[in-house]
């Protein structure tokens, strides 16, 4: 059986996830990463008999750009398998929004995951998820993949039965780069920097100037892939204020362990 795998992986955390969940699927699989603008504007659509969607939760929802992406995308009655990574707090309104796009778009749900990975603002001080996915989060992901597998083989395309979100679908309408309320823009300390260039080639957004490498703040999610890609951490993050960290990392202190549903 033929497999699609579209992701979106700003820091490479839903990478090691799917690439985990497609050992276990064991299919002939085409990933699509399409983290970087220039992929998303390529995109063709691949012949395959499962589509397999993966992003991370962005402010408790699918970002806005992974949603215009995949929102013209039609199934044609095609199974589908949805994975929603989040840092340790909530996967929001993302089971939600993948069962509108199934409905809407003529797909099969069959299998719903949700799966822990470091969280963007993690760091010794504020553990959210730090450190994860660890192994015992990718044979979660692996063995996913062979749930997803046998269902697929005894042709039982039944839906599966997801736990309704208590939050409100107009969540969907925050700006992606809401979040900069919250955190700062990623700095660049000029004494580190070797102008390597690798934070404007890695941005999802093209928020970064090559020649410069300055910002621009009404393009940026607040992802830090160029904070993650520094080769000398001259790229540092900070949150506004460090009231917000003290929540941030009580929301997120206690270990959530990964959710599937087929």
């Amino acid at each position: 059986m033929k497999t699609e795998i579209i992701f979106f992986s700003a820091t490479g955390t839903t990478k090691k996830i799917v690439r985990a969940f497609s050992e276990g699927l064991g299919f002939e699989t085409k990933f699509t990463d399409i983290t970087l603008p220039e992929k998303r504007k390529a995109y063709q659509p691949v012949e395959s008999d499962l589509m397999v969607i993966a992003a991370p939760v962005y402010g408790e929802r699918i970002p806005g750009f992974v949603w215009d992406f995949i929102k013209p995308i039609k199934g044609e009655d095609k199974p589908l398998a949805v994975i929603s990574i989040y840092g340790n707090i909530g996967y929001g309104i993302s089971f939600t929004q993948f069962e509108d796009f199934a409905r809407l778009n003529g797909f099969r749900l069959i299998a719903v995951g949700a799966f822990i990975g470091e969280h963007t603002y993690a760091r010794k001080k504020a553990p959210v998820g730090l450190g994860r996915p660890d192994k015992m989060d990718l044979v979660n992901a692996a063995e996913f993949g062979e749930q997803v597998r046998l269902k697929i083989n005894s042709k039982t395309y039944n839906p599966p039965i997801i736990p309704p979100s208590t939050l409100p679908n107009w969540i969907t309408e925050f700006p992606d780069s809401g979040v900069r309320f919250l955190v700062r823009q990623p700095a660049v300390n000029e004494s580190v920097c070797i102008r390597c260039g690798a934070c404007a080639q890695k941005c999802p957004m093209d928020a970064i100037d090559p020649p410069t490498l300055m910002i621009d703040e009404t393009q940026c999610i607040r992802c830090y892939a160029c904070v993650k890609i520094c080769p000398v951490s001259a790229r540092t993050e900070k949150f506004r204020l460090q009231f917000f960290e003290r929540i941030f990392t009580h929301l997120g202190c206690k270990r959530k362990e990964n959710r599937i549903f087929l």
